[in-house]
C-alpha cells in the first residue's frame, strides 16, 4: 500500500509541475504577442480605422487578463504544493478557475489579433 501511495504522490507532483510549466509557456506566449504587436504598432495601425483598432485593443486587454490569471494560477499551484494536504490536485477549484481563465483569455487574445490582422489588411 505504501508503494501505491508513493506513486500517487509522485503523480501529483508531476501533475502540479506540468500545470506550472503549461501556465509559464502561455505567459511567455502572451507577453510575446503583446510585445510584438506593441513594437509594430506604428506600422500596423497607420492605416487602420478606429473600428479595426478596437480589435487590437481588445486583444491587448484579453492578453493582460490572461497574464493576471496566469500569475494567479502559479500562485495557486505554489500554495497547493506547500500544503500538507495531499487531497488537493490540479483539478482543485483554486487552480482550475484561474488556469481556465488564463487559457480562455489567451485564446480570445489570439483570436482578436487575427481578426484585427484580417480586417486591417
Amino acid at each position: 500500500m505504501a508503494a501505491a501511495e508513493e506513486t500517487a504522490a509522485d503523480r501529483r507532483k508531476l501533475a502540479l509541475a506540468a500545470a506550472a510549466e503549461t501556465s509559464k509557456h502561455v505567459l511567455t506566449l502572451t507577453t510575446a504577442v503583446v510585445t510584438i504587436t506593441i513594437s509594430l504598432a506604428k506600422d500596423i495601425v497607420a492605416n487602420a480605422t478606429p473600428s479595426e483598432l478596437l480589435w487590437l485593443q481588445l486583444a491587448w486587454l484579453a492578453h493582460a487578463i490572461s497574464v493576471l490569471a496566469g500569475v494567479g494560477t502559479l500562485l495557486a499551484l505554489a500554495g497547493t504544493v506547500s500544503e500538507g494536504d495531499d487531497t488537493r490536485s490540479i483539478y482543485s477549484a483554486n487552480i482550475r478557475l484561474p488556469a481556465a481563465t488564463q487559457m480562455a483569455f489567451f485564446g480570445l487574445g489570439v483570436a482578436f489579433v487575427v481578426i484585427f490582422g484580417v480586417l486591417a489588411i
